[in-house]
């Protein structure tokens, strides 16, 4: 359409103007000019649907109430800690899927990808090891996630049809309410014992900190900013559900592309060698920062495949975009696909999957042309936890595996689902356990 129509064109669904837009000054001007443009009604309708009280349902003084707490629970220097729960969880992984099952085509890794980061989202957000909870609780809560997580893809995408019909369905869904309802009874439970045991100033030594009782700690540590418990039980919900849905998304498709480019692989392999990272060799979060070509890998992946294929902005006032009247209401669609794969603004052809790119010649692209996480004062707050999770998933598969294309002993052949993130359709690859000599 791009191609057809030009870098900004419009159509109509019912009373409302879409406009997509392909043009860096175009979404520089949408993405800065924040007092004129906020996130779209239809995104906040569809996720107020699952969880109100969540960042992403959430516009104006409520959203900077919550985004004052939410933001430095997700920096880096938050996210850190739990680097090795992230490769434990990843080992874990391995072990299960490949180990007892050397050299076998494996079909099912989508699933299986977003398996274990929802464990890992899990474990960051409240600990799920659930110590204090029996197997059966355990897996009780666990299944709660999987299925609130398969009832939001599907209802997340509720566009075309009136919200309290939306709302309706969702209410007479008995495995979306069942999920729900379990998921709050634990949740809820480990959030008042958190927010007691703080209230009570009881320490506990050696306690990881998680994104919950981050949470608390700040909604508490503020006398005119917090959060109330159903608040807070939204957002860690909604974190789970972004966080697992996204990453998952992103390994899957490294899983499929360093199947079909063998050469990317062995230059990983190598970039691991001059580190000395045998698969035996225990993995540090200041060995990963050296990895600079894995670092190129992640970036292309986000860059050729990303995550969402563009994101929505709604004009909250009239404005002038180049000569072209804007009325309040009209919805943008900025459309991260087009710019990752626009040759005016990457030096090498961006239809192609080269990590190369991001050594020297694209190695600083135009602002906008890359954004795996979107952009402006909306841009997505979970990025640093999603980065250092997928880079560190690729650096330890690469160590201790070897993914290869089938050829015709299975159906390799990609295509896409689209649901909340756009993920493979077609994924079977043969993945071999490395030795300590290879």
């Amino acid at each position: 359409m791009e191609e057809k129509y030009g870098d900004i064109f419009s159509f109509r669904v019912i009373f409302r103007r879409i406009i997509i837009v392909s043009r860096i000054d175009y979404i520089e001007h949408i993405l800065s000019k924040r007092q004129i443009y906020d996130i779209s009604d239809i995104t906040t309708r569809n996720f107020s649907l699952l969880f109100p009280g969540g960042l992403l349902s959430l516009k104006g003084d409520i959203w900077k109430r919550h985004a004052r707490l939410m933001l430095p629970v997700f920096r880096r220097n938050q996210i850190l800690p739990h680097f090795e729960t992230i490769v434990s969880c990843i080992d874990h992984f391995i072990d299960q899927q490949f180990l007892k099952q050397n050299k076998k085509i494996h079909k099912d890794l989508v699933e299986q990808c977003q398996h274990v980061l929802l464990t890992i989202i899990a474990r960051i957000a409240f600990n799920y090891n659930f110590s204090n909870l029996s197997s059966v609780d355990g897996e009780n809560i666990h299944q709660a996630f999987n299925d609130m997580i398969d009832c939001a893809n599907r209802f997340a995408l509720m566009t075309t049809i009136p919200l309290w019909f939306a709302k309706l369905i969702l209410n007479f869904n008995s495995k979306f309410q069942r999920a729900l309802n379990i998921m709050k009874h634990y949740v809820m439970i480990i959030i008042n014992d958190e927010q007691k045991r703080q209230q009570e100033g009881i320490h506990l030594l050696n306690k990881k900190k998680t994104l919950i009782s981050s949470l608390i700690e700040a909604s508490q540590s503020e006398t005119k900013i917090s959060l109330t418990t159903n608040e807070i039980f939204d957002e860690i919900s909604m974190a789970i559900l972004a966080g697992f849905e996204t990453t998952s998304t992103a390994l899957s498709w490294f899983i499929f592309y360093i199947s079909k480019y063998p050469d990317v692989q062995k230059k990983i392999k190598n970039e691991l060698k001059e580190h000395f990272l045998t698969p035996d060799m225990p993995l540090t979060e200041n060995i990963l920062d050296q990895l600079i070509y894995i670092e190129c890998v992640t970036k292309e992946i986000l860059r050729f495949s990303p995550i969402a294929a563009g994101i929505v902005r709604q004009a909250i006032s009239d404005d002038i975009i180049d000569g072209i009247q804007i009325k309040k209401g009209d919805v943008f669609l900025i459309a991260i696909q087009n710019l990752h794969q626009n040759s005016k603004y990457w030096k090498i052809d961006p239809k192609i999957f080269s990590p190369e790119r991001f050594l020297d010649e694209d190695k600083c692209p135009p602002r906008y042309a890359y954004m795996p996480f979107g952009g402006g004062h909306r841009t997505c707050i979970g990025q640093d936890l999603a980065l250092l999770e997928l880079k560190t998933a690729i650096t330890r598969l690469m160590q201790r595996v070897t993914i290869e294309d089938p050829g015709k002993e299975a159906n390799n052949s990609g295509g896409f689902i689209q649901r909340v993130t756009c993920f493979p359709e077609h994924m079977a690859v043969r993945v071999t356990m490395d030795s300590n000599e290879t």
